[in-house]
């Protein structure tokens, strides 16, 4: 599975996907984001009690759910070969998230409709879910 984040289109420091623990690509895919707290964000995101952003929280349930709904077995996300994009995202956040942290990131793929795929997602860390929604994804240069 971890060969599977090779696909994405993002590289590091925005690669926040750290390992994909199950992937049935169409359907379903869990994944981990490691984050250790050194990271460089950190240090200006609330300094002296870092509190993992919502929005990257987002951004990692987003690259799973590239893979689980835009990746049709070629070597990126995408069935036309040049990715996707998040076009939507309503989440609503449980719980903040202190490093060091291992969170756990859930997506299903709920609905398609022409070049739009709707992800229900959860962020878990701690076993608390610390995040939840949707998200929509769309073929990237189609919306």
């Amino acid at each position: 599975m971890r060969g599977s984040i090779g696909r994405l289109p993002h590289r590091p420091p925005f690669r926040f996907l750290t390992n994909v623990l199950r992937l049935d690509i169409g359907r379903e895919g869990a994944g981990e984001w490691s984050v250790a707290g050194d990271e460089d964000f950190f240090a200006g995101h609330f300094p002296g009690d870092p509190v993992v952003p919502g929005v990257l929280i987002v951004e990692a349930l987003a690259q799973l759910s590239g893979l689980v709904c835009l990746h049709t077995g070629g070597s990126d996300c995408g069935s036309n070969g040049r990715g996707g994009r998040l076009v939507h995202a309503d989440i609503r956040f449980d719980s903040a998230v202190v490093p060091p942290a291992v969170i756990e990131l859930n997506s299903k793929l709920s609905t398609t409709m022409q070049s739009l795929r709707r992800c229900e997602v959860s962020a878990s860390a701690n076993g608390l879910i610390v995040a939840r929604g949707s998200l929509v994804l769309s073929e990237r240069g189609q919306t």
